[in-house]
């Protein structure tokens, strides 16, 4: 999920073999390297990782605390790597800089910090100051960082001492559309290339460039197309038929593009009525079938070959069944997530796929986002309760929950091994959910 949906919502490896497994999920190549959880989604973009290091439950107490430290607002999730922690937040809602920080994973300690412009319009609407982000995840390929702020700013930094190589202000050059909670689409590579989309600003003038691809080395263009206005939601890729697609939800449907240069490969329009835009991203489940939300409905989506070309058809739409809250996990053929709602009280569900049938709905975790860990669910909801689940298509067993930090923990936490990185409004923390 877009982190930003719930500040709207709320006013409203190893070895080789592990590597290549993870670019085959994700559909991509060309010498790209995957790291420990190097982007929002982790390896292959699904919040989920294969891990045999978790423990059946947690002591009462809950899991041990390895280190906490202040850190300060904002929705950027954390992204690790080579013993590195990133991630990007302000000092305070009213702070007019944002900061993109470097930590040794295993302490906590500062390795490096840089500051950034983004202060927040004075016409912005009030949950839109109260909820100032920054809302993307960075990105980490190879030895570079790429964030995107608030205002649409992207930076690529050395990722050993943050040394910035270049810089984009997408708003200035590109007319990025940047919404009343500031942008939020974590980018994603591809090849040679960092594929972001920048929508339309409101003059609508800038035909053919609402999705952007960037060479990683220096910023210059590679390809940029398409003409849509852009979502919270944070675009995915995946393969069908064997051809590589970049997924994005935009504000009129979902779109599939060739992430080589930018080519539609097809689009599915949903009514207004239904599809008011997506915060969470796209769920692939590798085969044919596609899931997205939007802010009042959940849909199935049907990714068929005839010709060589990929034809989309809508399976369903609910609109009891809009995990919104945080992305889904997908566990077999069911979706588990948050299903989105006017107040704080909104329950955890287990979704068919398929058909779009709601199996089963708990209360435990009020505004809760979700991982998918060996199996077992990792759980967190806005109050900071953390909790370890196990989700069958007849119900969700909670095995151990414990509170961790104070309220307002939005943000989806961080899996490495068995180690977990959890931030809230104040502070950041790693965790060890290993066997003892």
């Amino acid at each position: 999920m877009s982190n930003a949906y719930i500040q709207e919502h709320i006013q409203y490896r190893y070895l080789f073999s592990r590597v290549l497994a993870g670019l085959v999920a994700l559909g991509i190549g060309h010498g790209t390297v995957v790291g420990q959880w190097p982007q929002w989604g982790g390896p292959d973009r699904n919040f989920t990782i294969k891990t045999a290091e978790l423990a059946p439950e947690w002591p009462a107490t809950g899991p041990k605390v390895l280190w906490q430290r202040t850190l300060g607002t904002g929705y950027s999730a954390a992204v690790v790597d080579d013993g590195k922690l990133f991630t990007m937040y302000r000092k305070s809602k009213q702070d007019v800089y944002e900061y993109t920080i470097a930590l040794d994973a295993a302490t906590g300690q500062t390795l490096w910090q840089k500051r950034n412009m983004a202060a927040v319009p004075r016409e912005t609407a009030d949950h839109g100051k109260e909820f100032s982000g920054p809302n993307a995840t960075p990105l980490i390929v190879g030895d570079r960082l790429y964030t995107l702020g608030r205002n649409a700013a992207l930076n690529c930094y050395n990722k050993s001492d943050g040394k910035i190589l270049w810089h984009k202000k997408l708003k200035r050059e590109f007319g990025a559309q940047i919404e009343t909670c500031g942008y939020s689409c974590s980018p994603i590579n591809y090849g040679n290339a960092i594929i972001v989309p920048v929508g339309r600003d409101e003059s609508g003038k800038r035909e053919g460039e609402s999705l952007l691809a960037f060479e990683q080395d220096t910023g210059d263009i590679v390809w940029k197309s398409q003409t849509f206005k852009i979502c919270h939601a944070s675009p995915i890729l995946i393969k069908v038929g064997g051809e590589d697609q970049y997924v994005l939800c935009t504000k009129e449907g979902v779109i599939g593009v060739n992430p080589s240069d930018g080519e539609l490969l097809w689009e599915l329009a949903i009514p207004e009525e239904q599809f008011q835009g997506a915060f969470t991203s796209p769920v692939w489940d590798g085969i044919d079938t596609l899931y997205c939300a939007s802010r009042e409905y959940g849909f199935g989506i049907k990714l068929s070959r005839s010709e060589g070309k990929t034809v989309p058809e809508q399976l369903w739409s609910s609109r009891s069944t809009p995990l919104g809250m945080g992305t889904p996990v997908l566990v077999g053929d069911m979706l588990v997530g948050a299903r989105r709602g006017t107040t704080l009280d909104t329950p955890v569900i287990g979704v068919d796929l398929k058909t779009g049938e709601r199996l089963w709905h708990k209360r435990v975790f009020p505004q809760a986002v979700t991982l998918g860990a060996g199996g077992k669910l990792i759980i967190l909801d806005y109050q900071g309760n953390l909790g370890l689940a196990t989700a069958t298509r007849e119900d969700m067993t909670v095995h151990s929950q414990c509170q961790v930090t104070e309220q307002w923990s939005f943000t989806v936490p961080t899996l490495v091994g068995a180690t977990l990185y959890v931030r809230d409004e104040k502070q950041i923390m790693a965790l060890d959910l290993g066997r003892s």
